[in-house]
C-alpha cells in the first residue's frame, strides 16, 4: 500500500504545482519554501473534502536516511515523509497511523485527482469505494466525484451502502439482481425489484433523506404515529376554519411511528431544531423522555402529556374526544356497534376497548381513517366538549413556541 501511495503522493505534488525536482533542490530555503508551499495546497485539498475535522494540516518532509550496504560505500537516500497535523489536539501523527479511512480518502484523493486533466478522458470504475468511512464521510466522497471527476470523467461504482446513493439522482441508479440460475445477473433500472436485499441500499437512502426533510422545519411536533397526526391536523384546520384557537402554523407534525422511537428522534434532532413532544401519559412511555430531560437535551415544558390536559393521571389522544364520538369511528372503522356501558373503567379508552374485545390492541389508524374519508361530516357533528379539549391542547403546544 505505501508504494503506491508514494506514486499518488507524487501525482498529487503535481496537483499542488510541483515535482521532485523542485521539492529535493539542495538549497534548503528554497526546498522549505516549496515544501511549505505543497502543504498549503495539500491541506486546502484535503479540508476541502473532509468535513470531519477541519482543523488538519498535512505537512510533507524529505528525511536524508544514510545506508551502508555490506562492504560498500554509505549512500545517502532522501526520502519523502508525510505527517498529517491535528490543531484540534494539538499533535502531529504520520499518515500511516491515521485511520484506514482517512488513508483511504486521501489516497483516493492523491491517485485519482490527476484524473481531472487526463486528455482523453477516461472511465472509472470502482468497487465499493469509501466501504471504510462513515454516512459523513461517504457523502463528502460523494461531493469529490460530483464536484471534480465528472467535470472530465465517466464514474461508475458499485455499492451496498445507503448512503453512496444520491435520492436526488436516482435515475442515474442501476440495479444488479441475482435471479437465479436461468436469468443470472440481470442489470435494471427498474425499481420493482423482486429481492428486498436487493433494493435495500435505495430504500435506505430514500428513508434517511425523507428523515432530513421531514425536520427542516424550525419548530417541529413530535407525535407517536398517524393517527395523532390526522387527527391534530384535521381538527386544528376546522377550527381555525371557524376562527377558533388551533394549532399555530409554525409547527410540522412529525409522526416517528411509536412511543419509544420518540427519544431517539430527540436526541438525534434535538438539538438542531425546536423540538415539542407529545405523548400519551402511561409512565413507562415517557421514562426515556424525563431523563433527556433532566439531562438537558429536552426542557421539560417541551414534553407535553394528554393526561395533563385532560387532569388526569392517564390518556390518550383518543381520550380528547367525547366517549361516544369517539366509540361511533370505531364502530365505523370495524364495523362494531359497541356502546359506552360496555367499555366500563376509569383508563383510557383504547384501553378499554382493547380488554372489552379480548385483544392486545387494535389498529388505531382506522378510526382516523373514518375522519379522513368523510372530514367534514363528521367534525361538524362533534360536540363542543371534544374542541375545546382540542383547544386546550393546542393552547399549550403553541406556548412552546417561544421556548
Amino acid at each position: 500500500m505505501w508504494s503506491n501511495f508514494r506514486l499518488h503522493f507524487s501525482a498529487l505534488l503535481r496537483q499542488g504545482g510541483t515535482d521532485e525536482d523542485y521539492i529535493l533542490n539542495p538549497d534548503y530555503e528554497r526546498r522549505k519554501r516549496e515544501l511549505e508551499n505543497v502543504a498549503n495546497a495539500l491541506t486546502d485539498e484535503v479540508n476541502t473534502y473532509w468535513s470531519q475535522n477541519p482543523d488538519l494540516r498535512v505537512e510533507p518532509d524529505i528525511a536524508v536516511i544514510a545506508e551502508t550496504p555490506p562492504k560498500g560505500q554509505t549512500v545517502l537516500r532522501r526520502e519523502l515523509k508525510l505527517r498529517i497535523r491535528d490543531n484540534r489536539h494539538s499533535l502531529t501523527l504520520p499518515f500511516s497511523e491515521h485511520s484506514a479511512g482517512f488513508q483511504w480518502f486521501f489516497s483516493f484523493l492523491a491517485a485519482f485527482s490527476e484524473y481531472e486533466m487526463e486528455d482523453p478522458p477516461v472511465v472509472i470504475l470502482l468497487d465499493e469505494p469509501a466501504v471504510g468511512l462513515h454516512a459523513k464521510a461517504q457523502d463528502d466522497f460523494l461531493r469529490f466525484i460530483e464536484e471534480r471527476l465528472t467535470k472530465r470523467c465517466q464514474v461508475i461504482y458499485t455499492t451496498h451502502s445507503p448512503f453512496m446513493v444520491q435520492p436526488g439522482k436516482l435515475e442515474r441508479v442501476r440495479l444488479v439482481e441475482d435471479r437465479g440460475k436461468v436469468e443470472g445477473s440481470v442489470i435494471s433500472s427498474d425499481v420493482l425489484s423482486r429481492d428486498r436485499d436487493t433494493l435495500f441500499p435505495l430504500q435506505g437512502a430514500l428513508g434517511y433523506d425523507l428523515v432530513q426533510h421531514l425536520f427542516v422545519h424550525e419548530n417541529n411536533l413530535v407525535v407517536e404515529g398517524t393517527s395523532d397526526y390526522a387527527y391534530i391536523k384535521m381538527i386544528s384546520d376546522f377550527l381555525a376554519a371557524k376562527g377558533r384557537p388551533s394549532l399555530d402554523p409554525k409547527w410540522s407534525i412529525v409522526p416517528v411511528g411509536g412511543a419509544d422511537l420518540i427519544p431517539t428522534f430527540v436526541a438525534l434532532l434535538g438539538n438542531h431544531l425546536k423540538v415539542t413532544v407529545l405523548v400519551d401519559s402511561r409512565k413507562e412511555g415517557h421514562q426515556k423522555l424525563e431523563r433527556m430531560s433532566k439531562e438537558g437535551y429536552l426542557k421539560r415544558q417541551r414534553i407535553i402529556l394528554v393526561g395533563e390536559i385532560l387532569g388526569r393521571r392517564s390518556g390518550d389522544i383518543e381520550d380528547l374526544f367525547e366517549e361516544g364520538e369517539y366509540l361511533d369511528l370505531y364502530n365505523k372503522a370495524f364495523g362494531k356497534s359497541l356502546q359506552p356501558t360496555e367499555v366500563v373503567g376509569n383508563d383510557p379508552i383504547v384501553a378499554r376497548i382493547a380488554r372489552h374485545e379480548n385483544v392486545d390492541r387494535f389498529d388505531h389508524g382506522r378510526p382516523a381513517d373514518v375522519i379522513l374519508r368523510d372530514r367534514d361530516s363528521i367534525l361538524s357533528k362533534l360536540s363542543n366538549g371534544t374542541f375545546e379539549r382540542f383547544e386546550r391542547l393546542f393552547d399549550c403546544i403553541n406556548k412552546t413556541l417561544g421556548m
